[in-house]
């Protein structure tokens, strides 16, 4: 269980586990983002106050349009109706542009981004207004307007983050915590060698979200990777499970070939679950720098995991680094939750 020695420095995240917190989830569906939103609107935890999306695993009009057909999908199947989170459009390139290499997100996630799933089945009626304001307005406004009361989790790239700092300096330092699926602490990354895919589409973005002086939690894939659904986990059940089983089909098939994991890696389900349960994350207060420069390790994030080498008691450049998961103890988490559906079981 020890990381590098650190296992007496560990802790849990501290993170105030109220009723129904208000939150704001930003992120680019994608399979696991989906999944990610499924657990959120089935935690009564969780006040879904607005749902941003931006490019990342899709273009960002396809983000855009998967989060409004997700949304009431879940919706119209869960057993206890409730309201639904508006969703924003967001950025559609990375703050210094340029364009992202999707194939692998392809092969991951569908070609919709969503393993193809409404090609299968019908999608649901909108059901979602188109909004007039973008996700960083949202977020600055949310942000400003809440507080510390509100939870960000963030589980795409950062540049929506990063633009909501560029409108409003201090806006996000106000907020309770930011949550962040993206990064890589004592591993190589999955985009390439040295980064994860979420901070390797926009660097700069995850550097100015880094030093934005909120409290921040790292999720990154030394963890996440351990959080995997199995794919006998979707096998029987009803519609709904049948439609998560279409919607994880690509996803699974790729981790058997990449892998050889038979199931679905739940790296956003994962940032959405240690918001919720901080027991089941494992955390160092360490110093985090994210690699901006050209060369092969662009996107890096860098942890300072040298033994006793805290973070200054500033919140700049510094994050609660998860290190550590329980994973069974998470998909027993997941699962539960996921029985506030008709048509799981």
């Amino acid at each position: 269980m020890g990381c590098l020695g650190f296992k007496r420095e560990l802790k849990k995240i501290k993170v105030a586990k109220k009723i129904q917190t208000p939150t704001l989830i930003d992120c680019d569906p994608g399979v696991d983002d989906a999944f990610a939103i499924a657990l959120a609107l089935a935690s009564p935890e969780i006040d879904l106050r607005a749902i941003t999306t931006v490019h990342g695993n899709v273009p960002a009009r396809m983000a855009y349009r998967n989060a409004r057909r997700v949304v009431p999908f879940l919706g119209v199947n869960l057993r206890s109706p409730k309201p639904l989170p508006a969703v924003y459009p967001g950025a559609g390139l990375p703050l210094r542009g340029g364009r992202i290499d999707r194939k692998i997100s392809i092969s991951i996630h569908g070609e919709d981004g969503l393993g193809d799933l409404f090609r299968k089945r019908k999608p649901p009626a909108p059901g979602l207004r188109r909004e007039s304001r973008v996700a960083s307005q949202v977020i600055a406004s949310l942000s400003r307007g809440l507080g510390g009361s509100l939870s960000i989790i963030a589980i795409g790239p950062l540049t929506n983050l990063a633009l909501a700092v560029r409108r409003d300096r201090k806006a996000l330092a106000g907020v309770g915590r930011i949550v962040i699926m993206g990064g890589a602490a004592q591993m190589p990354g999955n985009a390439t060698r040295a980064a994860e895919f979420n901070v390797h589409c926009d660097p700069e973005a995850a550097e100015v979200v880094m030093n934005c002086g909120a409290p921040i939690t790292m999720i990154g894939l030394n963890v996440t990777r351990r959080a995997v659904l199995p794919s006998r986990s979707l096998g029987g059940g009803g519609e709904f499970r049948g439609a998560l089983r279409d919607l994880a089909g690509p996803y699974i098939g790729f981790s058997k070939r990449r892998r050889g994991v038979d199931g679905v890696t739940l790296h956003d389900p994962l940032a959405v679950a240690a918001a919720l349960e901080p027991g089941l994350v494992g955390c160092l207060h360490r110093k985090v720098s994210v690699e901006c420069g050209s060369g092969p390790a662009r996107g890096m994030t860098v942890v300072d995991l040298r033994p006793g080498a805290d973070a200054p008691a500033s919140r700049a450049r510094s994050a609660e680094v998860a290190m550590e998961v329980d994973e069974k103890r998470f998909l027993r988490l997941f699962l539960s939750r996921l029985r506030a559906y008709r048509g799981w079981s």
